[in-house]
């Protein structure tokens, strides 16, 4: 599981998320999690205009391809 969130007093989920990817670790699930500094529960918005969520698009992404077994598409 790899989870992005918000990593700041403001964010009202990043309690909840850390108790996720802890729960989950704990069950087994093979975890990563990353807050983005000053970011919030839906910071996935500020695509194409925050180059802070395009980073995390492209972390999520490469993540993705390396569990689906297309490591390969990330360098094309």
């Amino acid at each position: 599981m790899h989870s992005h969130s918000g990593g700041t007093v403001y964010e009202m989920l990043v309690g909840e998320a850390i108790e996720f990817a802890k729960r989950a670790k704990d069950a087994g699930v093979d975890v990563s999690l990353h807050s983005l500094p000053a970011g919030q529960h839906n910071f996935i918005l500020g695509a194409r205009r925050v180059p802070e969520v395009n980073q995390a698009i492209e972390e999520i992404g490469g993540w993705l391809r390396s569990k689906l077994g297309l490591a390969a598409l990330a360098a094309a």
